[in-house]
């Protein structure tokens, strides 16, 4: 029997680092084991393989409680899956994206953007072709780096104070806000361990105020910091569990860290207080723009979120080029040239280029939890605090518990 699964399995998700750069996103373990990984040099992947394969067989034989190691056992299978597409192996995209974050993707039919445009058409104001009416839709709420950069920590700080209200974080715990260029994403969030994150905002595409309550909500305040924060605390010290002080790119636990950071702004604030709050940010800003109705477009906007999927689809599996995959993007999604370009580079790039699916197909899945079970706050709470696998939240939905850790027990 192996006597660590937790830690083999983090030096194992170096080994595969190893052979693709990135593949851990943060890591905030015990640095004796970070070190011994980095010793070891670059291994070979059929050695990986066999790895992946003994860790997985030996999991049955532990003493780890059912949640757990239902969750090594997910996440090791993803990385089997990564380490066999290193190795050559050609997967059908949906089939790539299931056995990576366990979802189903599916191209989205074009009647639902189609649907979506009428629906914009009637909101925005009237003035040139559909595109041309959203981009000046998106110009009217721009701000200068200069101007976002406190707008962007005022949020921070009052969307801080309403979490700590909510949830039992500790009191050491924040994060900064830092502008950078030239990524491939918008915002992301780098977890520095001790309750501590650094949040990036890329400037290479304008900056707009209708996005800044989402955004701090998605990466930081109750989003992907505040899981980080509390799954440092509550699994990797109280309960040392030390898989849990790893970040993996390409794995099933993305799906569910997406899915919370999508859900984290309509979990903390009411459609009306969201109003009422970018109200007063637009006036602060400077911009004559209507609240309200800055919530109809966005609600209109939401099923365009699927064209960056269909782009994929156009790209790994249909034979598009970039320049396809964009006009695409500009047609269906309403995407300026550099928009369109920017989410090309973003599902073009080794790491991402079936990500995207985390953030439509996690999110469906949550609210399917939500709707379902009722009570969003105390299953939102379950989501930060335990190891989660999309499996066990379709079974949640199916009203199965019984095999659910409760992290107060």
């Amino acid at each position: 029997m192996i006597q660590n699964i937790a830690r083999e399995y983090i030096l194992l998700a170096f080994a595969i680092d190893q052979h693709m750069p990135g593949y851990i996103d943060n890591y905030f373990g015990p640095e004796d084991v970070k070190t011994e990984a980095t010793t070891r040099g670059k291994v070979p992947l059929p050695i990986l393989v066999k790895e992946a394969e003994r860790l997985i067989q030996a999991i049955p034989e532990s003493v780890y409680e059912t949640q757990r190691a239902e969750f090594l056992t997910t996440q090791l299978a993803a990385m089997q899956t990564t380490l066999g597409l290193l190795q050559g192996q050609k997967l059908p995209l949906a089939r790539e994206v299931e056995l990576l974050y366990g979802l189903a993707p599916a191209w989205m039919e074009e009647e639902h953007f189609t649907a979506a445009h009428r629906q914009l058409e009637a909101l925005l104001p009237a003035g040139g072709s559909l595109r041309e009416r959203m981009s000046a839709y998106k110009q009217a709420s721009q701000v200068s780096v200069a101007a976002a950069v406190p707008l962007l920590d005022e949020i921070r700080l009052r969307l801080r104070t309403l979490v700590h209200q909510r949830f039992s974080l500790p009191h050491e715990e924040d994060f900064e806000i830092v502008m950078v260029n030239d990524k491939p994403w918008s915002g992301y969030n780098w977890f520095l361990g001790a309750a501590h994150s650094r949040v990036e905002i890329n400037t290479d595409l304008p900056l707009r105020a209708t996005s800044f309550l989402g955004l701090i909500a998605h990466e930081g305040y109750p989003g992907h910091h505040t899981e980080l924060v509390f799954k440092e605390m509550r699994l990797l010290h109280e309960k040392t569990w030390q898989e849990h002080g790893i970040s993996l790119i390409n794995a099933p636990s993305c799906a569910i860290a997406e899915g919370i950071a999508n859900c984290a702004l309509d979990t903390i604030l009411s459609p009306a207080e969201q109003t009422a709050w970018e109200a007063e940010l637009f006036a602060r800003a400077g911009l004559k723009l209507d609240a309200a109705w800055v919530q109809q477009v966005r609600a209109a906007l939401k099923p365009l979120a699927h064209v960056t999927g269909n782009a994929a689809f156009m790209l790994h599996e249909q034979g598009a080029t970039p320049a396809e995959a964009a006009a695409y993007l500009e047609k269906w999604n309403l995407s300026s040239p550099e928009e369109a370009r920017k989410s090309v580079e973003f599902i073009s790039h080794p790491l991402f280029r079936t990500y995207t699916f985390n953030y439509t197909l996690g999110t469906q899945l949550l609210e399917r939890l939500f709707s379902q079970q009722g009570d969003r706050q105390t299953w939102f709470t379950r989501l930060l605090l335990e190891p989660v696998t999309p499996r066990m939240v379709e079974r949640w939905i199916e009203k199965d518990t019984s095999r659910g850790w409760h992290a107060a027990g």
